[in-house]
């Protein structure tokens, strides 16, 4: 009978040890070789003058409000792996109403790892910003100097069966919370924010019918939790059909259409530890999200329609349905000029509104014309009006924006190694 000895087995296994980091080593070392690392950034300054900052009915504060945001970018990208990551640090400061400055930030860090029939990938974002930069989409509520945090995290994942046919799949974290909510004159401030989590998971199947067009169907469920004054939950399940078409070198269509089922129960404190109201509702509806954009030699645009579940820091789930207008045309080599415009429809999931404005309508109008200095100096020159409409109770206020801007693109370093 053989035997190994103990010191031999101790060698062997040492051996072994070697081999596979001779193995990883080489790996490394030749994805280092394969490897390209790119480092840019932007720094983009405005100064503009706002006559309605709070969006107030009435007794209208205006302000200069200067904005500076640098942002600095990274990648590293080989044959089978991509990293990218960004960080910025700004200041926005007003000069009649001080007690709205902030410092806003963002920070960001993505990776996707190919192999020949899969895509893994992974994206988590975290951001301290002003409430009232987000009131639009969030609360609508531009009358306080809050703050939101929100951490963000998405895993993706995506596999090919056939030259064809794919399974992708998606889920997605987030969690936003607000703090140093303030107080303003004429009870101005709205300081009900609430607190919200949000998970969702997407699974669906798409097909690569040829080149220019391909379609997937998907089914999803998203959970929005809200603990404040108002604790809420909703539960959303729902199918979407999404359609991606070349129509020519000009033009490109894309459509996502589907329906959701969605439960939501809501606790709201009348008298603390005395009195509750609980409400359980349950609502149907339909979502989409479709994008028609044109780009022609001189002028480009893209037209905008959506209809979509989004958290509010309100307490509530919201559906927001939103049009908008992109149009963009170069007048010369360096001068260009273009419109964006937009109206959005904000109303609670469950129709339980409660007094705190989330059945509101908001409308923006901005024309803008930018002078390319050089290659990488853009200097902007804009107008922009906006209109918000509030229901329950009723409110409405406009405000008017004059801006210059000015953003300097950092090209940056590549290395190839």
């Amino acid at each position: 009978m053989k035997t190994i000895s103990q010191q031999s087995g101790k060698r062997c296994c040492a051996d072994h040890i070697r081999i596979v980091l001779i193995i990883g080593t080489t790996a490394f070392c030749s994805s280092l070789d394969a490897a390209e690392w790119i480092v840019d950034g932007t720094v983009n300054q405005s100064l503009s003058y706002n006559d309605n900052v709070r969006m107030l009915p009435e007794n209208a504060e205006g302000s200069v409000v200067y904005n500076l945001t640098p942002t600095l970018n990274f990648a590293r990208m080989t044959e089978v792996w991509d990293i990218q990551g960004r960080a910025s640090y700004g200041v926005q400061h007003y000069t009649d109403i001080e007690e709205l400055d902030q410092n806003p930030q963002d920070y960001g860090l993505s990776t996707v790892y190919r192999t020949e029939r899969s895509n893994t990938g992974l994206s988590a974002s975290y951001s301290i910003v002003p409430s009232q930069n987000f009131a639009e989409q969030d609360t609508g509520n531009f009358a306080t100097n809050a703050k939101r945090n929100n951490l963000t995290v998405t895993p993706t994942y995506s596999y090919r069966f056939t030259e064809l046919d794919s399974l992708i799949s998606s889920a997605s974290y987030s969690k936003s919370t607000y703090s140093n909510p303030g107080s303003g004159n004429n009870d101005t401030i709205i300081n009900n924010f609430n607190d919200n989590e949000v998970k969702s998971i997407n699974v669906g199947w798409q097909r690569q019918w040829s080149e220019l067009f391909a379609q997937s169907i998907s089914v999803f469920y998203s959970n929005y939790n809200s603990t404040g004054r108002i604790n809420s939950e909703s539960n959303s399940y729902g199918i979407n059909l999404t359609s991606s078409y070349q129509l020519s070198e000009e033009w490109q269509f894309s459509g996502t259409i589907g329906g959701r089922i969605t439960d939501t129960s809501i606790d709201t404190v009348i008298i603390p530890g005395l009195l509750t109201a609980i409400n359980q509702n349950t609502s149907e509806g339909f979502l989409t999200d479709i994008g028609v954009h044109y780009k022609g030699e001189n002028l480009s645009s893209n037209f905008g329609l959506s209809r979509s579940l989004v958290p509010s820091g309100q307490g509530q789930l919201t559906e927001q349905t939103r049009v908008s207008l992109d149009f963009s045309y170069r007048i010369t080599e360096r001068l260009s000029s273009g419109l964006t415009a937009s109206y959005q429809e904000t109303d609670s999931v469950s129709d339980i509104n409660g007094g705190l404005g989330q059945s509101r309508t908001n409308t923006w109008v901005s024309p803008n014309i930018n002078w390319e200095l050089t290659q990488d100096w853009l200097l902007s020159a804009s107008y922009a009006y906006r209109n918000q409409d509030r229901k329950n109770p009723d409110r409405t206020a406009d405000s008017n924006i004059f801006m210059l801007t000015i953003n300097y693109n950092w090209p940056g370093l590549s290395i190839s190694r």
